[in-house]
């Protein structure tokens, strides 16, 4: 598929729901009105083999690649656009602190870390994961969201 944005050429299905997304109703508004700073992080993780996640704004408005997808389980592709907090309520407390600490431009390391998830027909799931998080920074170098891997 040759996307209509090139910042999503060759960056998979989540490149493909990224571009037929309704953008507009959330706050990050249409597509074609995105930052540099937001586009240039979406194309690098659509290339990634890792899963990894952009929570953009205070709200930490998802945005993911393919290998996220499989992570995700059942909640993909619901979770494109949604609000952190919202898109995983049994961690809402975790993610909660994971934006306030990337939003104030720290970053964030946890290995082996365990998680009770509902990832698949809604039944728990303790997952061990290893997670970083850094702020991504805006043209004035002030954070405006937090990349999840």
């Amino acid at each position: 598929m040759l996307a209509r944005y090139p910042f999503l050429s060759g960056g998979g299905e989540a490149a493909e729901i990224i571009e037929r997304f309704d953008w507009a109703a959330t706050p990050l508004g249409p597509i074609a009105r995105w930052p540099a700073n937001l586009t240039s992080s979406i194309s690098l993780i659509l290339r990634s083999p890792v899963p990894i996640v952009t929570l953009w704004g205070e709200d930490g408005i998802m945005i993911y690649n393919d290998a996220y997808s499989a992570f995700a389980g059942g909640r993909h592709p619901g979770l494109f656009g949604s609000k952190v907090r919202e898109g995983w309520p049994e961690v809402a407390d975790f993610n909660d602190n994971i934006m306030k600490v990337g939003l104030a431009g720290q970053t964030l390391a946890y290995r082996d870390f365990s998680l009770t998830l509902y990832r698949r027909d809604g039944k728990p799931e303790q997952v061990w994961l290893n997670l970083d998080y850094s702020p991504l920074l805006d043209e004035a170098g002030t954070p405006c969201g937090v990349m999840a891997i």
